[in-house]
């Protein structure tokens, strides 16, 4: 209902520059036909130039609220991201004080369950291939990571950077 009456407004606001348009090219033409030669009616002559700048008075209003508007959507989203970050952000810290402390079966179960909480996110997959493979030297377990990363991680293009990026280490493993 709400896209109705802003398709409406919009209309209606298009019209309107239309008729201020018209509005303006009509008046300014009458100032030029009416114009003396004397300077005794050059006042009465300039009433229609007077009314054309009205015109684009009324066609600027028009057009201010939603040139604002944009403007000011464009310089909100500097300052308040949209609906992506909408939700509680990951916490990588947890998982990487176990790594930097070398626990690294701690590490792999904290980014578990980062994994299970945040099913769109790829990076504690690949987090966790890594311990695998360069930890452990178990590219066995690695690849399961891989496998089970992708019937979970929701999204096609999340999916499809996971592939890529995994692929990227298990090439790297074993090309080292």
């Amino acid at each position: 209902m709400w896209q109705l009456v802003v398709v409406i407004g919009w209309i209606l606001r298009i019209l309107g520059l239309l008729v201020c348009a018209v509005a303006w090219w009509w008046l300014t033409s009458q100032a030029h036909q009416k114009m003396p030669e004397d300077s005794s009616q050059a006042f009465q002559a300039s009433l229609p130039l007077l009314a054309a700048q009205g015109a684009l008075i009324v066609a600027a209003i028009l057009l201010a609220k939603p040139i604002a508007g944009w403007i000011g959507d464009l310089t909100a989203n500097l300052f308040m991201p949209g609906a992506r970050n909408d939700g509680p952000q990951p916490m990588y810290s947890i998982p990487e004080g176990r790594m930097a402390a070398e626990d690294y079966a701690g590490a792999l179960e904290a980014y578990a369950e980062l994994a299970a909480a945040h099913p769109s996110e790829i990076v504690p997959h690949l987090r966790m291939m890594e311990i695998w493979l360069r930890v452990y030297r178990d590219p066995e377990a690695a690849r399961q990571i891989q496998a089970s990363a992708l019937e979970t991680i929701k999204g096609r293009r999340n999916r499809e950077k996971f592939e890529v990026a995994s692929k990227v280490i298990m090439d790297e493993e074993e090309a080292g």
